[in-house]
């Protein structure tokens, strides 16, 4: 029996907190995301104990000065769409992260003048703000300088913090788009598996492009087969007769590269790295730097105050833009601890020598991580196409999203006008 959204834990819960009451609700439950100081402090012993993550997701629109985004906050009534969105993530004792929010999934729509901000908050086992952690810079002690060798990237993720495995990008009826999920040879055609493929996928040997169904049991039987004979193999479905092969899933790497098929992500930290872009500093800051006249800027090389310095990246905050709709994926969110002589900086025949590497541009060199986790995202609705194939879309999820404000939120004037906001 077909069966809608089997797939990624981003939607196993999805349904029952897209009405807009509960995204009103949501938003009302805002500082319960984040947990309170222990009465009891325990030792910390630095930017690599992340206990807990809070990711903030606003609808923004580009500025005028098309320098800066309108990033929206809560609103004050619910809206058809939601504008402002939180998922909780907490480690356990063993070490395993899950999500702990009621919402499980951040639902985006496609559109030429939409795009998202996108703010990650790390939390220490005390509940304290630990992003600064990651942006000191002492020019006297550059080695020990933490702002050198940290920078988020944003890829696609393989597997689900639910543990479910092989959830590459898909449709929202879980349908695995191709070029996302198959490697495949010089002349376009899919790779059989070996013993010593690593990760694998099973498929029909006459295969249908863009059509193989997400299934939860073949993918746990396929991750059990990897790297063991198995793996070379077939397999009949007892409940269908189907013939299935394995076959060897696409290079990490190699997705990398497509990634911007499917978003593009902004760099857009400040300096301090956990201020908001353009409002003033009372006396110090983190750095001990007295910024009286200087409110938060961007950040800078070397945490530098001069305009004329070249821009730096964390990725605490950013602003996303998705290019394709009608698909879940899970966001690779991860920051790479480079270890790497000038490793940060070493664009040396891209597109930026000595700038930063581009979001998606992470070395296979680099395999240490500070934090290494997926997000879940499902791209509900292209605000592009005819506006009642999107409409009907957005409905799917929100069904208590009256046309009329649709309309007005999406292609209309002056709906986000008294909508509050902050500068990204």
């Amino acid at each position: 029996m077909r069966t809608l959204f089997i797939v990624l834990p981003l939607l196993l819960c999805s349904l029952l907190l897209s009405s807009c009451s509960d995204e009103r609700m949501e938003a009302l439950m805002r500082d319960l995301v984040v947990a309170p100081p222990s009465t009891i402090e325990r030792d910390v012993k630095g930017h690599e104990q992340i206990y807990s993550i809070q990711a903030i997701l606003r609808l923004a629109h580009k500025r005028k000065d098309g320098k800066t985004f309108a990033a929206y906050d809560i609103p004050s009534s619910a809206t058809p769409l939601p504008i402002y969105q939180e998922i909780a993530f907490s480690k356990d004792s063993n070490g395993k992260m899950s999500i702990t929010s009621a919402r499980k999934v951040f639902d985006v729509v496609k559109g030429e003048d939409i795009y998202y901000a996108l703010e990650l908050k790390y939390y220490d086992l005390n509940g304290r703000l630990i992003n600064h952690q990651f942006s000191g810079y002492d020019p006297k002690d550059e080695a020990n300088s933490t702002l050198l060798v940290h920078q988020h990237f944003f890829t696609v993720q393989g597997y689900a913090l639910s543990g479910y495995p092989l959830v590459y990008p898909m449709t929202l009826d879980s349908i695995y788009y191709d070029k996302y999920l198959f490697q495949l040879d010089g002349k376009g055609n899919r790779v059989r598996a070996t013993a010593s493929s690593p990760s694998i996928v099973y498929a029909p040997e006459a295969h249908q492009p863009n059509s193989l169904r997400y299934s939860l049991p073949l993918a746990i039987k396929a991750t059990e087969a990897a790297l063991t004979k198995e793996a070379q193999v077939s397999y009949t479905d007892p409940q269908t007769g189907k013939l299935y092969q394995l076959y060897k899933t696409i290079d990490a790497f190699e997705l990398n590269g497509l990634v911007p098929k499917i978003f593009t992500y902004e760099y857009r930290d400040t300096d301090p790295v956990e201020e908001v872009l353009g409002s003033a500093i009372v006396g110090q800051d983190d750095l001990g730097r007295i910024r009286a006249g200087i409110p938060v800027i961007r950040l800078r090389k070397k945490r530098s105050l001069d305009p004329g310095t070249p821009l730096d990246a964390l990725g605490f905050k950013g602003v996303l833009k998705f290019h394709q709709s009608n698909m879940a994926f899970q966001m690779r969110t991860c920051i790479s601890h480079i270890i790497t002589a000038n490793g940060k900086y070493d664009l040396t025949g891209y597109e930026n020598p000595g700038g930063v590497h581009r979001f998606n541009q992470l070395s296979p060199a680099w395999n240490s991580f500070d934090i290494d986790y997926p997000v879940p995202f499902r791209i509900i609705a292209d605000v592009d196409r005819d506006k009642d194939a999107c409409v009907r879309d957005i409905q799917r999820f929100y069904p208590d999203g009256e046309r009329a404000a649709l309309e007005q939120m999406l292609w209309g004037e002056g709906y986000f006008d008294r909508i509050p906001k902050i500068t990204m």
